[in-house]
């Protein structure tokens, strides 16, 4: 009850003071998605371990982290030149057999991409059955095209993507101290044949 009598004041509110008002909805929607910060921390060092020592995948790397989860990593960007990147395939189109890898890691790639579900097809093929996969993507995130920017992925919207893959963890998560930057990501294996 409390919080219907409150509506009306806060319509009020968000007439004068917008982008408080908006911040504070951003903060609201997060606290509903959950930060799973520590979760998704834990899920990427397993996955990472998890693909030591084998053959291993990784579609971009993010200008932050500036080089490849390991040595045994394969680096692929179409537009990044920067000398540890191995191949400037596209990736919807790899060079690579079918399952060649064990380990398949997308980060800040598939809000780039006009087809994301056409992408995570093409990892699927290169990724051995009973491989792992590691998507993730800005959710609230600022516009920046490189050279597009075309969409967001809520952790629901992500499995849909993801739908062929068994999940073993999908959430999100902030990764500064702001609500207004936070990502989604999606631990997965691939069914054996």
């Amino acid at each position: 009850m409390l919080k219907e009598s409150l509506k009306p004041a806060f319509r009020t509110f968000s007439r004068f003071f917008p982008t408080t008002s908006t911040v504070i909805q951003y903060q609201r929607s997060l606290a509903r998605l959950g930060n799973e910060r520590e979760e998704r921390n834990r899920c990427h060092r397993e996955f990472i371990e998890f693909a030591v020592g084998k053959p291993a995948l990784q579609i971009g790397v993010k200008e932050d982290v500036g080089r490849k989860n390991g040595e045994n990593w394969v680096s692929v960007d179409k537009y990044d030149t920067r000398p540890f990147i191995d191949f400037n395939d596209d990736i919807y189109a790899l060079h690579f057999e079918d399952e060649t890898f064990d380990a398949v890691a997308c980060s800040s790639i598939l809000e780039h991409l006009e087809y994301p579900e056409a992408a995570i097809a093409e990892l699927d093929r290169v990724l051995k059955p009973g491989g792992r996969i590691w998507l993730q993507l800005p959710f609230y995130y600022h516009f920046h095209g490189s050279p597009n920017d075309y969409w967001r992925a809520s952790p629901e919207g992500l499995r849909i993507w993801a739908r062929n893959f068994k999940e073993i963890r999908c959430g999100s998560f902030c990764w500064k101290r702001t609500p207004l930057n936070s990502s989604t990501f999606f631990y997965g294996e691939k069914a054996l044949s």
